[in-house]
Order: structure tokens, then C-alpha cells, then sequence
């Protein structure tokens, strides 16, 4: 019995080395598809290298969206500070 444990985990070891190596050397090649298969995940155009993307960016990595925050914090300093505002 153990003999089959062993054998059984052997087998799926060199399975999962087998299909990487495989997969591998297939994405080196491009003989991953044939030509009249479409395309089952992302593509990008020849010649694009890395694009930047343009995606949203958060609040507190914006700049124009922190320096208006500061301008905000500023003018809301000043109005409170206004001896006019009767405190």
C-alpha cells in the first residue's frame, strides 16, 4: 500500500514538471496556437513594449486632488480664523 502511495505521488510530481516545462517551452516559441484558434487571453499590439495604463488613481495618489484638498484645508483655516464670524 505504501509502495502505491509513493508511486501515485511520484507519477503526479513528474506530471506537474512535465506540463510546466511544456507550457514553457511553448510561450518561448509563440507555438502555443495555431493561427486559426483566436486568442483565448489578453493581446497587445506588436511594437506596444510596456504601455503606460491609464487607470484610475486613488484620492491620496492624485496630486491635483491632494493640492486642491490643501488649498481646501487653507481657505477653511482662514474662514475660521475671520474675526468677522463673531467668535
Amino acid at each position: 500500500m505504501l509502495l502505491f502511495v509513493v508511486a501515485v505521488m511520484v507519477l503526479v510530481a513528474v506530471g506537474v514538471l512535465l506540463w510546466k516545462a511544456v507550457s514553457a517551452q511553448a510561450l518561448a516559441t509563440g507555438s502555443g496556437t495555431t493561427e486559426d484558434e483566436p486568442p483565448t487571453g489578453p493581446t497587445r499590439a506588436p511594437g506596444d513594449g510596456r504601455a503606460r495604463r491609464t487607470r484610475p488613481i486613488a484620492p491620496d495618489d492624485d496630486p491635483e486632488f491632494l493640492r486642491s484638498l490643501d488649498e481646501q484645508v487653507k481657505r477653511g483655516r482662514l474662514d475660521d480664523q475671520d474675526p468677522s464670524s463673531g467668535t
